[in-house]
């Protein structure tokens, strides 16, 4: 009897021993698993794929909404977002930004077409390291770019045209003065051909002078003010680039107040109150947010192995009054 007492305390001694031993075995792996799993983290945040967003300009509203877009991508597939760009539009910079890029091996890259052989070679460059490009705004045909992403910039134009037309009588007549941002820019080119495209359909529409405002207010402001006292006969203007209905504006209520009928591009906060005031009677307006987050978009369709088509428009729309809501 005694001996099967002391056999039953043994085991459960034993049993005690084992239990205590499984408890602390749990203890510790808790422990090693909220060492390890920071770490885990931190590798898989480095495996993100990088990601390369070349603006035309750093602090432009247009490209800030760009990445926007492409930063609410990058958080829903898991990419890095590198934001850079020039200060002031400069061509040379942007180029170099995308050498740098390149040699930093990016996973992929988003920029603005330039349209120089230095800008395609550059594309080239990265297409033949196994880095995809994609371009936003303007578009840079002929190169090894994956895709474009953005306005359908003659559609853009001939939709300008239409609106001059639609503006006046069942015979549309009148003088028109044309700023564009650049005379060399291919997304500002091909807007004005689209809108010569239209207005060309109509005798009593003729275009008096195109103008560049080197995107800037100042110089769309002193440009269309200029034309206004050269062709005091103008009774439209037009601009194609985010800042020229401002500074067109500007130059109307100086020089021929209450004379000349606007039409702009973009929705910059200054031109909607221009809108709502009745100094630009129009805006076409853009989706910069929607082509930063499918240039994403398209990215991550490449590195799954989908086929991705080689351009993919957004939309484009007209503000008037009706449209802007009051302040």
């Amino acid at each position: 009897m005694a001996n099967r007492r002391r056999w039953n305390i043994g085991v459960l001694l034993l049993l005690i021993i084992f239990a205590y031993v499984l408890v602390q075995f749990y203890w510790s792996t808790v422990r090693i698993r909220g060492l390890v799993t920071p770490l885990e983290a931190g590798d898989q945040d480095q495996t993100k794929r990088q990601i390369a967003l070349i603006s035309q300009e750093l602090d432009n509203p247009f490209w800030r909404s760009v990445e926007q877009g492409a930063l609410k991508a990058a958080g829903q597939y898991r990419m890095e977002l590198q934001y850079m760009g020039p200060f002031r539009i400069n061509a040379e910079e942007q180029m170099k930004l995308l050498e740098k890029a390149i040699a930093s091996k990016m996973d992929g890259i988003i920029l603005q077409g330039i349209g120089t052989e230095q800008d395609k070679a550059l594309i080239e460059k990265a297409n033949k390291l196994g880095i995809p490009v994609v371009t936003v705004d303007t578009d840079e045909p002929g190169s090894k770019r994956l895709a474009y992403v953005g306005t359908n910039n003659a559609y853009a134009g001939q939709e300008m045209g239409r609106l001059i037309a639609e503006d006046g009588p069942k015979e549309p007549s009148g003088v028109i003065g044309v700023l564009v941002g650049s005379k060399e820019a291919a997304n500002q080119r091909l807007r004005l051909e689209g809108f010569q495209s239209v207005i060309n359909t109509y005798k009593g529409l003729s275009i008096a002078e195109v103008r560049a405002s080197n995107i800037s207010r100042l110089q769309a402001a002193q440009q269309a003010e200029l034309m206004l006292k050269e062709h005091p006969e103008i009774d439209y203007m037009v601009g194609f680039s985010s800042l020229d209905g401002i500074g067109m504006a500007e130059a109307v209520a100086r020089v021929k107040p209450g004379g000349v009928t606007i039409f702009s591009f973009d929705d910059l906060e200054d031109t909607l109150t221009a809108i709502k005031k009745k100094q630009i009677e129009a805006s076409i307006v853009q989706q910069p947010s929607q082509m930063g987050y499918e240039a994403m978009s398209l990215l991550n369709q490449y590195f799954q192995g989908q086929t991705v088509s080689s351009k993919q428009y957004t939309p484009i729309s007209v503000i008037t009054d009706k449209e802007v809501p009051a302040p």
